[in-house]
């Protein structure tokens, strides 16, 4: 991490928002402080934050399940909240942020991922972070990334981070799912994708799409372009900061 230039954050929404919809302020506080201090370092960082839908239900009242259609809608609303929430907490440090939209076509057409890249290295310029969001408003079944971590791959990727570092609710990959923070097998190091890999990670939560599953195949498109992964749990005090400690918990995918 101390010699990366550029690095990609990931924040999922089981862990930017809480149960009643709205967002968690403690852990966004904690991102937004460990965020600047890396720009502080010098560091170029990107944000891919999802959290949208969540907040949106929230907003809305909505308790039932929402089908596709409607999901567009609610992230429509969502949104907004989700960047003034960003933009309120990065301006206690006087940083300004930037929306950035992208769906799955972006990535993929040459001219538009190369558009999209010098955005983003203006907006770097800049001094200006940018959060990145899949763009639900008009995501279709065939068409999603199914969840921000690979779109946070895709990113990483497309402006040779060094570093991506994926933001969740656990402390990293187990081998076992962990009973009551009691258990200790957690992969601390993986430096290939292999079937045993892949086997260890479980399903999604309710509000996320993509769970540890989505993590491992963002982490194996990373290292295929020489940038290193990291899973850790955000709700952790200065959850980017302490991975300089070696003590702190995380798995990390070795490019």
């Amino acid at each position: 991490m101390k010699q990366s230039k550029k690095i990609v954050i990931k924040l999922g929404s089981s862990l930017l928002t809480n149960k009643r919809g709205g967002v968690n302020k403690a852990v966004l506080k904690n991102v937004v402080k460990d965020i600047v201090w890396l720009l502080n370092s010098k560091k170029e960082v990107v944000v891919v934050s999802s959290g949208a839908i969540s907040l949106g239900r929230g907003k809305l009242n909505l308790k039932h399940d929402l089908t596709l259609n409607e999901s567009q809608a609610v992230a429509a609303r969502g949104q907004i909240e989700l960047m003034t929430a960003w933009k309120n907490e990065f301006k206690k440090y006087k940083k300004q942020v930037a929306q950035i939209l992208l769906s799955p076509s972006d990535i993929k057409n040459k001219k538009s991922s190369k558009n999209a890249m010098t955005t983003l290295e203006n907006l770097l310029n800049f001094n200006c972070v940018p959060i990145i969001n899949e763009n639900d408003t008009t995501s279709t079944d065939e068409i999603k990334f199914g969840d921000n971590d690979i779109l946070a791959a895709q990113i990483a990727v497309l402006i040779d981070a060094d570093h991506l570092v994926l933001l969740s609710n656990v402390d990293g990959l187990y081998k076992e799912p962990p009973k009551n923070n009691k258990n200790d097998d957690l992969v601390l190091e993986v430096k290939s994708i292999t079937k045993k890999i892949k086997d260890m990670a479980g399903a999604a939560s309710k509000l996320g799409r993509g769970g540890m599953i989505s993590k491992i195949k963002a982490a194996e498109i990373c290292m295929k372009s020489k940038c290193s992964v990291i899973i850790t749990s955000g709700l952790k005090d200065n959850p980017i900061k302490s991975l300089n400690n070696k003590k702190t918990k995380s798995t990390k995918f070795i490019a």
